[in-house]
């Protein structure tokens, strides 16, 4: 499926609209359109390499939209369902086990290493 998305090519580079191939809707993965995101802190210091982000990248992880189609396994989310967009984690670490997402293990992996975790 072709997106677009603003793209980061190297350290201190502008964002620039690309279009991209988006890989298939993974069993445990929402597909939402994206209505709305925002350019915060943290991606601005992910561009600059303060955090060793691998680049060229897509950052952002706030936003809201609405879910256009989900994954066999999802069953809280529906297409046509409203959504915010946060961070991403495990689930399962230490910290998830106690809704302490942002504190996750595994935060880096789930949010800048520039892809999909590992199935």
């Amino acid at each position: 499926m072709k997106i677009t998305a603003a793209v980061v090519e190297s350290k201190g580079a502008p964002f620039t609209l690309q279009e991209l191939e988006l890989g298939e809707l993974r069993d445990d993965e929402v597909l939402v359109k994206v209505a709305a995101s925002g350019i915060c802190h943290t991606d601005l210091i992910c561009r600059d390499q303060w955090y060793p982000v691998p680049l060229p990248a897509v950052l952002g992880h706030e936003g809201a939209g609405v879910v256009e189609a989900v994954g066999s396994a999802i069953r809280h989310f529906a297409p046509g369902d409203r959504v915010g967009m946060s961070d991403e984690s495990c689930g399962s670490c230490a910290s998830c086990s106690k809704s302490l997402g942002c504190y996750c293990h595994q935060f880096f992996e789930f949010n800048f290493a520039s892809s999909r975790p590992a199935d």
